[in-house]
């Protein structure tokens, strides 16, 4: 994608940042290096150049002013002045005096990064005709937040990040893994690197100190859990005791398989009432393709006696359990629910996605297919067969979720499926 340019007086008045961007760096048409940064209530002057230090082209950045406080004119002179004197050997006059004055914190990297992902995302809806209203952000992304919020922002976030040296991650490093999370520490220093990565893409800074940095090894175990048939019934019955919305998703992540923010952000325009299909949208799915999965019976159950909600099978006017979420109608985690199940039955040490894992060696065990329980899934398929294979085994996957279902009711000991735990009540 070209950057965006201008050139007059007339194009700069005119400037706004494209659409789903907080702000967009628009770049002058003959001037080398030259840009205008357009936010939503101010205009900035920038100067992108090379300097000499101890040997070394570096590449710098530097405010020249507000505008209309300085002319499209005047800005175009003192950033060419930036540059002759630049390019005098040794001397990187403006550079010394405003590195430190308007140098980006760390903080200010991290939400730059986040920005731009949130950005990004949103363009590839808007490519595929899908309304950037209706992004949802990933459970990774929401992480990531979490954990720049935890660690990087308390620990580094004033720091300017032309600061920052090896030595200070190596130390950060450290810090996290001597609290015994070593894991945790691997995944904060590659967010931090990716961060800095995506800085140093748009030249908010000049260089990063991750790239000759040998990652501390810390063991990194996948989690293998596996809900046992046992739990499955305590789980299941302990429900009961949880909220409509709670008790409904958590079954339904057992029985079809789904990531927890697909299900929690399942809509009414996702049904069709007449086949009794959920269709995953894209927008909402980890690999940006859409997953249509059609129903089993007692899933159809639990998902019909909530199609009179205006938008959301599972709405909610609170989604506070999440830090940075926002109030768009649904239900957001399932940690609330989970801590208080694993208190009441004693059943300790898995999370919402051990469901979805249970449900793939159910399908195992009734021997599906591992092609078709992928595809329950949602996990596209790659290589020759993703070009070759355009079928959509709508057949085999209500085959594989049919006998995923008839495993659990037995598993619970029901042998009628009209059993009255079935027979959930209209959620208000």
């Amino acid at each position: 994608m070209s950057k965006p340019r201008f050139s007059t007086d007339k194009e700069v008045e005119h400037l706004h940042p494209i659409e789903d961007q907080s702000r967009t760096d628009y770049f002058h048409k003959s001037e080398s290096g030259f840009i205008l940064r357009v936010s939503k209530n101010s205009k900035s002057w920038l100067v992108s150049h090379t300097v000499k230090s101890n040997g070394k082209s570096q590449r710098r950045k530097v405010t020249i002013g507000q505008y209309p406080d300085i002319s499209l004119k005047k800005a175009l002179e003192q950033a060419q002045k930036i540059k002759i004197d630049a390019r005098m050997e040794g001397s990187d006059i403006v550079g010394v005096r405003t590195d430190r004055k308007v140098a980006a914190t760390i903080a200010e990297i991290m939400d730059h990064y986040f920005s731009e992902i949130e950005q990004a995302e949103k363009a590839y809806l808007k490519s595929r005709d899908i309304s950037s209203n209706d992004w949802v952000p990933k459970k990774s992304f929401l992480e990531n937040k979490r954990i720049s919020a935890k660690d990087i922002i308390p620990t580094l976030g004033n720091l300017k990040a032309i600061e920052l040296t090896r030595n200070d991650i190596k130390s950060f490093h450290k810090s996290i893994v001597n609290r015994g999370a070593p894991v945790a520490a691997n995944r904060t220093i590659a967010l931090l690197s990716s961060a800095f990565n995506c800085a140093c893409e748009e030249e908010l800074i000049v260089c990063a100190p991750f790239p000759k940095l040998k990652k501390i090894k810390a063991k990194e175990t996948a989690r293998e859990h596996i809900l046992k048939d046992a739990e499955i019934k305590t789980i299941w019955n302990a429900l009961d005791n949880e909220s409509d919305n709670m008790r409904d998703i958590m079954r339904l992540l057992l029985l079809l398989g789904q990531r927890s923010m697909e299900t929690m952000s399942m809509a009414i325009i996702d049904i069709d009432v007449d086949r009794k299909v959920w269709t995953v949208p894209a927008a909402r799915t980890k690999n940006g393709e859409p997953n249509v999965l059609p129903l089993p019976a007692t899933a159809w159950k639990i998902i019909k006696l909530r199609l009179n909600n205006d938008k959301w099978i599972f709405p909610t006017k609170y989604n506070t359990t999440r830090e940075g979420s926002k109030n768009d109608g649904h239900t957001k985690s399932t940690k609330d629910t989970r801590r208080r199940l694993k208190k009441a039955t004693g059943i300790t040490g898995w999370t919402s996605h051990d469901c979805r894992r249970t449900c793939r060696t159910i399908m195992a065990r009734e021997g599906i297919l591992p092609f078709v329980a992928e595809m329950v899934l949602g996990h596209v398929q790659t290589g020759i067969e993703a070009v070759y294979d355009q079928h959509g085994y709508a057949g085999e996957k209500l085959k594989a979720l049919e006998k995923v279902d008839r495993a659990i009711l037995k598993i619970l000991g029901i042998e009628n499926k009209e059993d009255n735990i079935f027979q959930i009540q209209r959620v208000g």
